[in-house]
């Protein structure tokens, strides 16, 4: 990740926007711009309800879309889902050799070369294309074999964080393998990666990223570690590092990758943003925690806005709480709009009222 920064795209304040749907969570907000549920998966609840996503958008335009997941294809009901997004085959558990067993399934490395090798040169696949692969090696519980651990992890070792610094490590390299393989096959310059972390590690334990790090850290440090993920994006042709410190979250990855390949995201109902408009940003989470250029608000236990705390992001001190009043606001509508949208159907009744005459 790091060689990775130096010569491309990152977005070092991105959050993850997920909830009880975890990765299904963060597949749904990164394909469909839309907030998950409040408890539960819409993976799982409203696999049957209209929604724009980014396989279905691009499959119009001539692309083949294709997920990729050595798991099993029915959990998160991904099987029913992927096909409602739009996707023209998802290559599951089955569809792999398990040369490499590790953790949950199929280890990263091994996951990540037969992906590529599948769409690189598959009869099946036609170019352009737009694959979504998932990875589970740096998934918990992170108990990767002796062998497999290339990273002393010293003071740590034996503890779960150690083990999660071993797993983290493992894909990275998986991910720096991944690349020396498309290179080596002259795909690099001819693709768009974006990588991104779908949700937290669950380890909360203040004490070892203390440990970690060497100095205590506050609610509003923790906060950030519990919820921001990575984000590179890869372009071709440039090698230039940007370094994007501007709050971002997952429903921003589709409008951003439709402007990247040229395609208004107008017709279709997303309420992420740009990234690439230079446009001020807000990062709203699905606990109503939200965070813009300047200030940072995390709820109380209870929702009600006073009793939540408002942080500079420059003095990373609280506040007066007055000074969140407007994220809050914005942020609880839009949570509001998503989930009407989630419980109603409504891009398909939005769609019913374009067609009218």
């Amino acid at each position: 990740m790091n060689a990775l920064i130096k010569e491309n795209t990152y977005f070092s304040n991105y959050y993850h926007q997920t909830s009880q749907g975890r990765t299904s969570d963060a597949d749904f907000a990164t394909n469909g711009s839309l907030y998950p549920l409040v408890s539960g998966s819409v993976f799982v609840r409203y696999p049957d309800h209209q929604f724009d996503m980014l396989p279905a958008i691009l499959k119009s335009k001539g692309y083949s879309t294709n997920a990729f997941h050595a798991y099993e294809g029915s959990f998160w009901n991904r099987q029913i889902m992927y096909k409602a997004m739009g996707y023209d085959h998802f290559y599951s558990k089955k569809d792999f050799k398990i040369d490499e067993p590790l953790g949950w399934s199929l280890g990263d490395k091994s996951f990540l070369r037969q992906s590529l090798n599948i769409m690189d040169s598959s009869e099946s696949i036609q170019k352009p294309l737009y694959s979504f692969l998932t990875t589970l090696s740096s998934h918990h519980p992170y108990s990767l074999p002796a062998a497999k651990q290339g990273l002393d992890a010293g003071e740590f070792k034996g503890t779960i964080f150690g083990d999660y610094l071993q797993a983290v490590h493992y894909t990275d390299e998986a991910l720096g393998e991944l690349v020396s393989d498309m290179k080596q096959r002259g795909l690099w310059d001819n693709t768009i990666l974006a990588f991104y972390g779908d949700h937290d590690n669950s380890i909360q334990d203040t004490s070892y990223y203390e440990q970690f790090l060497g100095k205590s850290l506050s609610k509003l440090d923790m906060h950030q570690i519990m919820h921001q993920v990575p984000l590179l994006i890869h372009l071709p042709g440039n090698n230039t590092s940007v370094i994007d410190s501007n709050p971002a979250g997952q429903l921003d990855l589709t409008p951003s990758l439709l402007h990247l390949l040229g395609i208004s995201q107008d017709p279709y109902y997303l309420m992420g943003n740009n990234l690439f408009s230079g446009k001020e940003r807000l990062a709203t989470l699905r606990t109503g925690a939200f965070a813009d250029a300047n200030r940072s608000y995390l709820p109380s236990e209870n929702g009600q806005f006073n009793s939540g705390t408002c942080y500079s992001l420059d003095s990373r001190e609280a506040i007066d709480v007055a000074g969140c009043s407007t994220g809050f606001e914005t942020s609880k509508q839009r949570l509001q709009i998503s989930d009407d949208i989630m419980k109603y159907d409504g891009i398909k009744m939005l769609r019913k009222e374009e067609s009218a005459p």
